[in-house]
């Protein structure tokens, strides 16, 4: 499928997400001026790029509809940009020296290589990098449409981030349906990985088990783990137009749906655009009752306010009708196995569901429970409607970031009480009670 991409202009107002930062990192104030590319972070805490040219007009802290704190910065912005000009362009990839091109990525505001080390002199050893080409949801298609268009910049990508990285092996991940690009390739330390456009095949884990080294490269908090980094092509083109010509990464391409067969939309827009200004462009009212769901609703989460602005990370927009929207009822598991049968990881998913619906998160951490991709199929494909993607991640968070004997018991008594023992990413809502309705 295919959907020209079409620009949407500057949005009137904007709002810059910075993740798990507070006001005192800001080094620009309410009301100041701010140019688009500006280094808003206090030295040494960025870099955080503005995307806009314009007045800020409120700082405040953001719980996102992911669950995690941000740092808001809302801008009242100028229909034309006033650029700051301390990013310098590079011609030469081939000839430049990694730790410039590692640096020039970071100040871009580019946070695919900075999530695994924020200081570019310190870099970890890549076995394999995959470029991928396929998206990571059935409803986006955002990051084929940008390979289709600019499939002419892949050597570009390939001398770039080649020499960027370091890494052992490069791969280009096409999915089979674009394989006939492969003969305009040609780069001699790149291979091409042909894969079948199936869901989840495009997940980054998969990805790295599958045509990787095997171990997803991830920031773990003390260091970084994993052998194998994962790049969208979007991304990667998004890295040399950027370096060429000077400018930070400004936009982002967002594939829009509305409705169970509604048509895919690509639309680029400025980083900071509130989403209630694209569906807007696109003609789509929210109904009461109705869902907003952000990047895809097999991994993706619902957003309870259509002012959620874009970030870097923002994929696509999908609207449901009330009537589409999926309800689950806390059914008991019936062991029928479906979820077992399609986990690409091969968990013991009915069993994990259990143990951390009651708390007992040292068995979901023996029956790693910190493998799960969150794909979301064993959800899918549950008759008993369970929530099973949110008892698993609600388990590796315990995992992650608690003692388990510890936890257990609070979280049992959290869970007992009706709370959420930490932010609790949901596609689903609580199915209502007979001859009641939902809550707004």
């Amino acid at each position: 499928m295919t959907a020209e991409i079409e620009a949407l202009s500057i949005p009137e107002k904007a709002a810059l997400l910075w993740p798990g930062h507070s006001p005192s990192d800001l080094a620009p104030r309410i009301g100041d001026e701010i140019k688009t590319g500006q280094d808003l972070a206090v030295n040494g805490k960025g870099p955080f790029v503005s995307t806009v040219t314009g007045r800020i007009e409120e700082i405040a802290l953001l719980k996102g509809p992911d669950g995690y704190e941000y740092l808001s910065v809302a801008v009242t912005t100028n229909s034309r940009d006033f650029f700051d000009t301390s990013l310098a362009s590079i011609d030469d990839f081939s000839k430049a020296d990694p730790l410039e091109l590692r640096t020039a990525i970071n100040r871009a505001g580019f946070t695919a290589l900075s999530s695994i080390s924020r200081d570019p002199s310190t870099w970890p050893a890549i076995d394999t990098l995959i470029i991928s080409v396929l998206d990571q949801d059935p409803s986006a298609i955002a990051n084929q449409q940008a390979f289709r268009d600019q499939s002419d910049q892949i050597e570009g990508v390939f001398q770039l981030l080649g020499r960027a990285t370091g890494s052992s092996r490069l791969v280009l991940a096409l999915p089979y349906h674009l394989a006939h690009v492969h003969g305009n390739l040609a780069h001699g330390d790149a291979s091409v990985a042909i894969v079948s456009p199936v869901y989840p095949n495009g997940l980054p884990e998969i990805l790295a088990r599958k045509y990787g080294a095997g171990i997803l490269m991830k920031g773990n908090g003390t260091g970084v783990i994993g052998n194998t980094l994962i790049l969208s092509i979007e991304h990667a083109l998004a890295m040399v137009d950027c370096l060429q010509t000077g400018k930070p990464l400004l936009e982002k391409t967002i594939t829009f749906s509305s409705g169970k067969n509604g048509p895919l939309k690509n639309f680029r827009v400025r980083i900071g655009t509130p989403v209630s200004d694209i569906l807007k462009h696109a003609g789509t009212e929210l109904q009461s009752k109705g869902k907003l769901i952000l990047n895809g609703a097999m991994r993706g989460y619902a957003c309870f306010s259509d002012e959620q602005p874009v970030t870097a990370a923002t994929d696509s927009i999908h609207v449901q009708a009330p009537s589409e929207v999926f309800f689950y009822q806390s059914k008991a598991c019936a062991n029928c196995g479906k979820c077992n049968a399609i986990c690409p990881v091969n968990l013991e998913v009915n069993l994990l569901g259990r143990y951390s619906e009651y708390g007992i998160f040292e068995k979901c951490r023996d029956l790693g429970a910190e493998n799960c991709i969150d794909c979301g199929l064993c959800a899918y494909v549950c008759p008993a409607r369970r929530p099973l993607v949110q008892l698993i991640s609600q388990a590796k968070h315990v995992i992650q970031t608690t003692t388990i004997e510890h936890a257990s018991k609070e979280d049992i008594l959290a869970i007992e009480e009706g709370e959420h023992p930490h932010p609790v990413i949901r596609l689903f809502e609580t199915a209502p009670e007979e001859g009641k309705t939902p809550k707004e």
